[in-house]
């Protein structure tokens, strides 16, 4: 077991068919990206996407979507659906099938019953020992099937839904950290801040086209003695890098620091992964 060791949280975002073979970010340079760090020594990487990679709303030819193959290729450890993403149900429900990883969101729903549509929204992951617990949240203004008198799916409410399976995880999983990430955010996002008490980490993705600040980020108080930072993946960003550091202690884990990275720049610089471009070369 490590005494120091980080956690590499790599976070994609509207990649919609730039599978590679073209400048700027592709699912095949990110590739690359994580190849280079999976080198580093106590260093865990968690590959995931906040939505909009998917490109479910384009027609394929094929029957499997070729993001999906090279997603699953790159090893992506978990996914956020996002309104583009959600735009074709049929599509979206077919692509999973084919997925290796889950895709959470707590407030996609049944309509009748109110569990999650696509599964539990969390995922449990083991590192180092340490129990790191990851929730998916929706906070779109798009409403599937909103116009359909019986459709299949339902979009609760965002609160609600994240402080009740925040619950549950607390109390059926007893996490060493928690990580909330949520696709589509908007200004609405401030009124959930208050149900995150415990929370480490909140990242939240866009739907609107917004400029790109390096050096910013929103931090938010959630309670007295507790601040919960959030970092917002803008639209125009395709790829953000947080790397959150622990000590390991005799029963429990400490939280030292993280930093964050909006790498889009140095990661479009990269070379091709010519393995993932041969499973997908008839999308290229």
């Amino acid at each position: 077991m490590q005494e120091f060791f980080s956690v590499s949280l790599i976070l994609t975002q509207h990649i919609n068919r730039q599978l590679g073979k073209q400048p700027g970010v592709t699912l095949s340079k990110v590739s690359r990206y994580k190849r280079g760090l999976s080198f580093e020594e106590n260093n865990h990487i968690l590959l995931c996407d906040l939505g909009g990679t998917l490109g479910i709303d384009m027609e394929y030819i094929a029957p499997r979507n070729p993001s999906i193959t090279s997603m699953n290729y790159m090893g992506y450890d978990f996914g956020v659906f996002n309104h583009q993403d959600m735009s074709n149900i049929s599509h979206l429900r077919r692509t999973m099938s084919f997925s290796n990883f889950p895709w959470m969101n707590c407030n996609i729903t049944h309509p009748m019953t109110k569990e999650p549509f696509f599964g539990e929204p969390y995922e449990i992951y083991i590192i180092n020992g340490m129990k790191l617990a990851i929730l998916g949240g929706y906070a779109g203004s798009f409403r599937p099937e909103a116009e359909k008198k019986r459709p299949t799916l339902h979009v609760s409410s965002l609160s609600g839904s994240i402080k009740r399976w925040l619950r549950y995880i607390y109390d059926t999983e007893d996490p060493d950290y928690v990580i909330v990430c949520i696709s589509d955010a908007d200004d609405e996002i401030s009124t959930i801040i208050k149900d995150m008490e415990g929370v480490g980490l909140l990242i939240t993705g866009s739907c609107d086209d917004e400029p790109v600040d390096e050096d910013t980020h929103e931090t938010f108080t959630a309670a007295d003695d507790h601040n919960i930072p959030r970092y917002h993946h803008h639209h125009t960003g395709k790829i953000m890098h947080v790397e959150l550091n622990f000590k390991t202690r005799t029963t429990t884990y400490e939280y030292l620091s993280h930093s964050v990275s909006r790498i889009d720049h140095s990661v479009s610089q990269l070379t091709e992964d010519h393995r993932m471009l041969d499973l997908v070369h008839y999308h290229l």
